[in-house]
């Protein structure tokens, strides 16, 4: 019996195939992967400014009013520098204590609460009632390291989180 024996092996046809596959899936991996990674990150914030939210009510609770750890108009941020893509340690401070805040670990994100008694005008952008107490605090982060920065607030007199990206997807 005489036969063609064909070798075992791919064709160049059908290794071109496997790579374009491989390339396709990668491209939808990748910004997954992406999206995955900053909700990740940004889990830190969601966290720290919930806490920060609770601590100011039981501040106000046992004080009558909430703490201004940064004052009364933005400026001041811990830590001093924005952490970009890697994590940085928490640089506490007497006024961060008072308030009991502590982050188990690094942070990507620059915090500041700032707060006012009535007749204090808080920031224009709060919509914050400037005839009773008040406090509002920020996270301001740079998820990706390009200069974009990413910002959440939690208001005193708000359930809801506010996002500066909402517009754009969620993301900066």
């Amino acid at each position: 019996m005489s036969g063609h024996l064909r070798r075992a092996g791919f064709t160049t046809i059908e290794l071109m195939i496997g790579v374009v596959i491989v390339g396709i899936l990668a491209a939808v991996a990748i910004p997954s992967f992406k999206g995955y990674v900053y909700r990740g990150r940004v889990a830190e914030a969601v966290t720290i400014l919930n806490e920060i939210k609770t601590r100011q009510e039981a501040y106000r609770g046992r004080f009558g009013n909430y703490a201004a750890v940064d004052g009364d108009d933005w400026g001041t941020w811990t830590p001093g520098t924005l952490p970009g893509v890697y994590a940085v340690p928490w640089p506490s401070s007497p006024e961060w204590e008072e308030l009991g805040l502590s982050p188990p670990g690094k942070v990507r994100f620059q915090y500041a609460t700032i707060a006012g008694q009535p007749g204090e005008a808080p920031p224009g952008a709060t919509n914050l009632d400037p005839n009773s107490f008040w406090f509002a605090a920020q996270a301001v982060g740079d998820l990706d390291g390009d200069g974009d920065t990413f910002i959440l607030e939690v208001y005193s007199d708000s359930r809801i989180m506010f996002n500066s990206a909402v517009g754009q997807g969620g993301w900066e």
